[in-house]
């Protein structure tokens, strides 16, 4: 057995000591930018287009084989104008893990990338001639499925735009800038993303910062956001000086068609036209499967500054379940206030609310309305009323029972 042994080793280090020469070997002797018109040649005849290798082009072999290409740009087909461009592409992939078909790239880092799509009012675009189907090749036998493993990937100064001539619309994405730790099966993934988004069609001028932990299994197809947090700022449609932020954690497993959330948290604020608006909406616990949901504990807290006065309304629903067909809510709560310059309306709703989608039945079965009014034009400055009873929905049969009992207090 330990001859055995030995004779492994000393073939291992025989075979360890070949490589290794030839990588040095091919290190001192091979340069890749002697190659370069060949290159740019090759690419001429088969695709139509210029590409301009204006940096250098480096390679290492050991201990890792890497290639490394600088200040390069592709035309347009058949045209000299500037299709693509980037200022640096690095990739590293560990050489020892190939003997066992395994791909570790120690980095993937990728920076200043423009490129413009256009889809022309024909309906071609200038990217038809790379999408041509690849001449098909004589069947291989399957092999073994490669694993992969990523160290790190880093992308900076990246802008791409996209322009619809027929229909006028133009979208961009600016100034993107990813980072991320090491990316493999059931490693927590951490990523840090900063991209601006613009467009025409609909208006839209955004900045968006996410951080978050992403931890997968693609052979479950299991998904996990942990430490979630997420900011837009800018603006939309008619609406400025947004603000938009999202956090807590999240869960998916598209075998199994279940999903959850965690102490999700969503705050929105901003301005459309004179009126300004905020909302928050708390949901510690949500459950969906493909034939039922859970939540509990959902709140929901929103302000409207209008030209008729101030409106803030919270909703609470402490525990919701159902599924595809139907629902229904525990203790439904609704209050809401509405502040003008000579009146104070307040109102409160309680019940709980059940209803069938599929029927478009709704019911509010144990309906409580308590209504109160303040103000120097209402009789004795105060005006209450309370109200109970239920309120049933049909929308098919268009029919809505309302029994209501309860006055007007003073």
């Amino acid at each position: 057995m330990n001859k055995f042994l030995k004779v492994a080793l000393i073939a291992t280090a025989g075979t360890l000591s070949v490589a290794v020469a030839g990588a040095a070997y091919l290190a001192l002797t091979f340069n890749p930018n002697d190659y370069k018109e060949k290159i740019i040649q090759a690419v001429k005849d088969s695709k139509q287009r210029t590409l301009h290798l204006d940096g250098d082009i480096s390679l290492s072999f050991f201990p890792n084989i890497g290639a490394q290409v600088n200040r390069v740009a592709l035309s347009e087909f058949q045209n000299e104008k500037e299709f693509a461009a980037i200022d640096s592409v690095r990739v590293s992939l560990a050489l020892l893990p190939l003997f066992s078909k395994q791909v570790v790239v120690n980095e993937l880092s990728l920076s200043g990338l423009h490129a413009t799509l256009i889809k022309h009012k024909d309906g071609t675009s200038n990217i038809d001639d790379l999408l041509s189907p690849p001449v098909e090749k004589t069947p291989q036998p399957a092999s073994a499925p490669v694993k992969f493993d990523i160290a790190k990937v880093v992308i900076a100064k990246t802008n791409l735009a996209y322009v619809d001539e027929l229909s006028g619309a133009n979208y961009a994405i600016n100034d993107l800038e990813l980072s991320t730790s090491r990316i493999a099966p059931n490693v927590p993934v951490k990523i840090a993303l900063a991209v601006g988004v613009t467009a025409n069609q609909p208006k839209l001028a955004i900045q968006t910062d996410l951080k978050t932990t992403l931890t997968f299994d693609l052979d479950k197809q299991s998904y996990q956001l942990a430490d979630l947090k997420l900011a837009v700022t800018g603006a939309a449609l008619d609406m400025t000086k947004l603000q938009l932020n999202v956090s807590g954690a999240a869960s998916a497993n598209l075998a199994t068609q279940e999903f959850s959330a965690n102490k999700l948290l969503l705050k929105v604020s901003g301005v459309k036209g004179t009126e300004g608006f905020s909302a928050d909406l708390s949901a510690p616990d949500l459950n969906l499967a493909s034939d039922h949901y859970t939540g509990s504990g959902v709140t929901l807290n929103a302000k409207l500054d209008a030209a008729f006065g101030q409106l803030v309304a919270a909703l609470a629903m402490p525990a919701v379940s159902g599924n595809a067909q139907a629902f229904k809510v525990d203790n439904l709560s609704v209050d809401a206030t509405l502040t003008q310059p000579a009146q104070t309306f307040k109102v409160k709703l309680t019940s709980p609310l059940a209803g069938n989608m599929r029927a478009q039945q709704f019911a509010l079965s144990n309906l409580s309305i308590a209504l109160n009014a303040t103000g120097d034009a209402l009789p004795n400055k105060a005006v209450s009323s309370e109200l109970k009873g239920n309120v049933n929905v049909d929308l098919k049969q268009q029919n809505v029972q309302v029994n209501l009992a309860g006055g007007v207090l003073q």
